[in-house]
Order: C-alpha cells, then sequence, then structure tokens
C-alpha cells in the first residue's frame, strides 16, 4: 500500500472507493455513446513514461467487440457498486462501532440523517454477502421499514424488498448513492452531520456529463505507442442513415446508441443468456398476428435497442435471424426486394 493511501482518512478512503464508482460510470457511458470503442483496450502494449523509460503491459481484458466492451464496462459498474458499499460499511464499523449496538437518534434529529445512511449501507453489505455480483435483497426483520435521509432527499423502502433483486431506483438512482457516500464520509471525517448533507447534496445530471468531465482529462497524445489517442480508431459509432439498407441478414451485427443512456444494472443476472432475450423481446416489445409484418432492418434495430436499454447483449443480426425461424416467424421478400419478417410489429 502506498504512503498517500495509508495517509487517508477514513472519510477520504471512502471518497476514493467513490471516485472509482464515478470512473466507472464514465467508461459506462462513454461506451455506451460511442466515446470509447473496443480499439482502446488492447490486449498488449508498450508505454512509456515521461522519464523517457518503456515498458511492456499486458491487458488481459476480453474485449473483442463493441458488446464485449459494454459487458465489461457494466461489470466494472457493478464491481464498483459493491467495493463502495463494502468499504464504507467498514470504515463505519471501525470508526462508530456496529450500528446495530448504536442508540438510534429521534427521527426529528439531524443525527437521523447518519442513522438512515448508515441502515442503507448495513442493508446493502447485508444483502451482498450471498452473491455481490447478482445480488438480492436481504433485509434483517428489524430494518423492513422505510428508511429515510431527509437531508438527501432518499428513501429506501425496505418493507416488502426481501428477496427483489438489488436496483439503482431503490435507494435514490446512482446519484443518490453517490450522494449517501460523500455525506457519510464527511461524517467519518467529523463534519457535524448538518453541514455534512448540505456538501454531499448535489446534482450529477446524466452520466454522459460524468463521462465528457472524465474523458476531458485524457491527453491528447496517448501513452500507448502507434495511437492516435482519444477520439481515435473507429471513432464514434454511428445510427444507419435512414435510407441505408440493413435488412441483409449477413450483415454484421451492428450497434445502435440509445436515445438516453441506460442505467447499468446492479446485477448480472439482468443480462441476457446465451438466448439473447428474443422471448422477453417479443413479449414486451412486439405485436404479433397474422397482419403483423415489420421490415427486417427496423426489427434488429429495435431489438438492439431493447436490448442495450434492459441490460442484455444483443444476438448478431444472422443469430436473431435464425432464432425467430425457430418460434415460427417467416421472412419475407416483398416490394422493392425488400425482406419483411411477417407475423411480428414493433409496437413503438
Amino acid at each position: 500500500m502506498s504512503p498517500s493511501t495509508t495517509a487517508l482518512t477514513p472519510g477520504g478512503r471512502v471518497r476514493l472507493a467513490r471516485e472509482n464508482l464515478c470512473l466507472a460510470m464514465a467508461v459506462y457511458a462513454a461506451s455506451h455513446q460511442g466515446l470509447i470503442t473496443a480499439t482502446f483496450v488492447p490486449n498488449s502494449a508498450e508505454l512509456f513514461l515521461t522519464n523517457g523509460q518503456t515498458f511492456a503491459a499486458g491487458v488481459p481484458l476480453d474485449v473483442s467487440d463493441h458488446r464485449s466492451l459494454l459487458r465489461t464496462a457494466g461489470n466494472q459498474v457493478r464491481g464498483a457498486f459493491s467495493l463502495l458499499a463494502v468499504h464504507t460499511q467498514r470504515e463505519l464499523d471501525a470508526t462508530l462501532g456496529p450500528l446495530t449496538h448504536a442508540v438510534r437518534p429521534p427521527a426529528e434529529s439531524p443525527e437521523a440523517n447518519l442513522w438512515g445512511a448508515r441502515s442503507i449501507f448495513f442493508v446493502i453489505n447485508h444483502s451482498l454477502n450471498d452473491d455481490p455480483m447478482a445480488p438480492s435483497w436481504r433485509v434483517p426483520p428489524a430494518f423492513r421499514h422505510p428508511i429515510a435521509v431527509p437531508a438527501l432527499n432518499i428513501t429506501l423502502d425496505a418493507s416488502n424488498l426481501n428477496g427483489e433483486e438489488i436496483r439503482w431506483g431503490h435507494f435514490g438512482g446512482l446519484p443518490g448513492y453517490l450522494d449517501l457516500a460523500l455525506f457519510v464520509s464527511y461524517c467519518l471525517d467529523g463534519i457535524d452531520v448538518a453541514t455534512a448533507a448540505q456538501a454531499a447534496s448535489g446534482n450529477y445530471g446524466a452520466m454522459g456529463h460524468l463521462a465528457q468531465r472524465y474523458s476531458s482529462e485524457i491527453p491528447s497524445r496517448s501513452p500507448v505507442r502507434n495511437s492516435g489517442g482519444y477520439g481515435s480508431g473507429s471513432g464514434r459509432l454511428r445510427r444507419p442513415a435512414p435510407h441505408a439498407r440493413t435488412d441483409d441478414a449477413d450483415a454484421p451485427a451492428g450497434w445502435v446508441a440509445p436515445d438516453g443512456l441506460p442505467e447499468p444494472r446492479i446485477s448480472v443476472a439482468s443480462q441476457a443468456s446465451d438466448l439473447g432475450a428474443v422471448d422477453d423481446f417479443i413479449t414486451n416489445a412486439c405485436s404479433t398476428g397474422t397482419r403483423a409484418m415489420t421490415l427486417a432492418g427496423d426489427l434488429y434495430t429495435a431489438y438492439s435497442r431493447w436490448c442495450l436499454d434492459h441490460g442484455y447483449l444483443a444476438h448478431s443480426q444472422r443469430k436473431f435471424g435464425l432464432e425467430l425461424r425457430a418460434r415460427g416467424y417467416q421472412r419475407k421478400r416483398r416490394g422493392k426486394g425488400r425482406h419483411w419478417w411477417m407475423g411480428l410489429e414493433c409496437r413503438s
């Protein structure tokens, strides 16, 4: 451990873990917006330092295409989420003692905000014990009630969460989680609760802003030799032109950016299995019937966007077509030689 790490205060260590989550969020946002592509993640590289020294560095990440980059970025967010929760709980116990041994302050007391924040982290940590990468709520009976942090406008209603998959919206979303961690870190450093709450309540906006903030700090020239640095390579992945032909069954899998950045899943259980969530897509996003029909390219675009919005990994266009045929749907060529899927129609 470096001297700078050992010199950190308990709150400083929490803020360090929080910054790790911010960075993971920024990478997640940048990869979904096409600011980072798989070409930015080499399997090996020769790095050089400002003093002129060079050394070889291995990058053992299996990032072969954009879908694998999105999957890896999502895993980084999940890992950072768990790390922040575990690290914050450890610092709270070491500094303030176990929550279960503390006396609960009156609801109208400013200290009730710290109690609420500690309770939320306690329940999250308790839920992470079984499976940190696919966590479900494991709420002790004593905590099965609304847990509020009024100063941050955050409430975790744990009344009926036991057994459900953990989701960001349960405790204020990503910004709320960051606020909670920052608030607790200030309290750990001895700042009074009212001041800590005011300092920690921030407006982080869309995660895309975080991506721009962090990526703007990347130097124009990469430390990796033979690389143009930020903004080079294949560049931003773009939507196909309105009249571009996308109905070729042999077309390579494409990535279509959503209109809004999807929130990362906390649990890998939210992601698709090898089946690619075709059945879920048909059930939740399509209408079926003898009169239903959709252009093949439009249906695959809708499927790709739906997968991205719901945390799934989309099949290639060829594999998607094979899955539809296996379910009894037919692909036919109609007017002007374009291909249509019969029996399926996107609802929006």
